[in-house]
């Protein structure tokens, strides 16, 4: 049988034609962006909790306009204000009584994060807002119900 020619392998060093050599990040199964999350910087975090209070402050208010102003051009675009206030008075009452909120975690992908804030009430709700960077603003696009946690009294 004729010998196959064998394919060249690539060399590990960086050629001359691309000095700035990038090493590749891992493939990402979600296919969802730039890299692995990583802990939000704190002048970004800073500002999601800004939207999130304000938005907070608008529903303690029962401004379902104001607070659907904090959402993205995309949710906005596809949930009225009365589809917003049936969503937030069927499935989110208790952000209507103006609770506390203590910010735990934010992990952030691009132009994506993720906010773990507890909901002050008995018990305390566990909540997950993702807010998305739009004209150098962060937006809330969606926000979900985690758990509860227990009272914890010191």
């Amino acid at each position: 049988a004729p010998a196959t020619p064998q394919a060249p392998t690539p060399s590990a060093e960086p050629s001359a034609s691309e000095p700035e050599s990038v090493p590749e990040p891992e493939p990402e199964s979600e296919g969802e962006g730039e890299g692995e999350p990583v802990v939000c910087e704190d002048v970004m975090f800073q500002r999601a909790q800004g939207t999130i209070r304000s938005q907070q402050r608008a529903l303690a208010a029962q401004d379902f306009e104001a607070a659907r102003a904090y959402a993205t051009d995309s949710f906005r675009e596809s949930v009225s204000v009365a589809d917003f206030r049936r969503i937030i008075s069927g499935t989110y009452p208790f952000l209507l009584e103006d609770p506390a909120l203590d910010f735990r975690e934010c992990q952030r992908q691009g132009d994506t994060a993720l906010i773990q804030v507890d909901v002050a009430g008995s018990p305390v709700i566990a909540m997950v807002y993702r807010v998305v960077l739009e004209n150098e603003s962060w937006f809330i696009d969606a926000a979900s119900i985690a758990g509860e946690r227990a009272d914890v009294t010191t």
